[in-house]
């Protein structure tokens, strides 16, 4: 039966293709002699313009020209209990709970080590599931 409504296989303009508008708008550009981005560096690079114009020109274009930063991960440093045990993730988090509600690390910075305690807590119970089921099988094969 065939297909009825929505998206079609292969319909549509392909994956990374220009609109017509915008090829007509980079030609145009191009036949102008200058991009906008062309003309905002022309204006930073004159030592005649103003000031003023030179500063707006090089904050404008710089998007274009350079990648933005990456952002800086800030190192936090607490004191957490031994995570060998289940027990002791659970003591870890109460204590960044605390750290977070007296101001002293940021909930996005305490998110990233809750994640890793939650991976180290999800490794201790596989590991003890996984010597239940061999204590079982060894149990069952008696």
């Amino acid at each position: 039966m065939a297909k009825v409504g929505g998206a079609r296989q292969g319909a549509g303009h392909p994956k990374g293709s220009l609109k017509k508008k915008h090829v007509d708008m980079l030609a145009s550009k191009s036949e102008s002699g200058q991009t906008s981005v062309e003309y905002m560096l022309s204006i930073m690079r004159d030592e005649n313009a103003d000031a003023k114009d030179r500063a707006w020109a090089a904050e404008k274009a710089a998007p274009y020209i350079h990648a933005r930063p990456a952002r800086l991960a800030n190192r936090i440093e607490i004191e957490l209990p031994d995570t060998s045990a289940i027990d002791g993730i659970k003591d870890a988090m109460e204590t960044i709970t605390k750290a977070v509600s007296a101001g002293e690390v940021a909930p996005s910075e305490a998110q990233g080590i809750v994640t890793i305690l939650e991976a180290q807590r999800k490794a201790i119970e596989t590991g003890e599931i996984l010597e239940r089921l061999q204590a079982l099988e060894v149990a069952f094969s008696k």
